[in-house]
């Protein structure tokens, strides 16, 4: 059980490291040790290729191009954009899974990074992996089932959007392969074909400039 949590919990946060916004530290581990997480989401069943080269790669260009609209069109890294809100508002930062998120995060006594919004893909992530390091499989279960139905409307915009970010579109690769084990490891349900559009339609109209 130890290692099953342990195996989770690393995988998510490798994951929400290489979605974060890119830093020294991230450059560093993939420059002197790119196996890292290609091993620790081995650990759960995903088999990835790769990891990408970033030699002569600006990751913050990079970012900033496919996930913050230096270049359009772009994947909001965020859940806002593709859920539904109150009301008939859409497309827009700052919905109810902020909130949401702002929530979990005060309840356990945590500081959302200025640098981020609440619903940001690697705060959820590293939510997540909270609930996996901590054995909370129904919990786990249940965030993946209603909060991270988005990552699939996401990796559509992902594949969409005009940068070529080869890193960041290889994170979301292994994000979606992941989070299909962690539905199959939980028996929890993805949104289908239909809804997935509806989401992506909904980040689009925030998307494309």
């Amino acid at each position: 059980m130890v290692e099953r949590t342990v195996a989770w919990s690393d995988a998510l946060v490798g994951l929400s490291n290489c979605l974060r916004h890119p830093d020294r530290e991230v450059r560093d581990a993939l420059e002197h040790d790119p196996e890292t997480l290609v091993e620790l989401l081995e650990r759960v069943g995903v088999e990835p290729d790769g990891p990408v080269s970033v030699s002569g790669r600006d990751l913050t260009e990079d970012y900033e191009a496919l996930f913050g609209a230096f270049a359009t069109p772009f994947a909001p890294p965020a859940a806002s954009p593709y859920k539904e809100w109150y009301g008939d508002r859409n497309g827009l930062m700052g919905g109810p899974p902020a909130s949401a998120m702002a929530r979990r995060y005060e309840a356990i006594d945590a500081t959302v990074p200025a640098a981020y919004p609440p619903d940001h893909v690697a705060l959820q992530l590293e939510y997540a992996s909270l609930l996996a390091e901590a054995g909370e499989w129904d919990e786990l279960g249940a965030f993946v089932e209603a909060d991270l139905d988005w990552i699939d409307a996401f990796a559509v915009l992902v594949e969409e959007a005009a940068a070529a970010a080869p890193l960041q579109r290889w994170c979301v690769e292994q994000l979606v392969a992941t989070i299909e084990r962690v539905r199959e490891e939980l028996d929890v349900s993805g949104p289908d074909h239909e809804r997935i559009e509806r989401m992506a339609d909904r980040a689009r109209t925030h998307a494309e400039g």
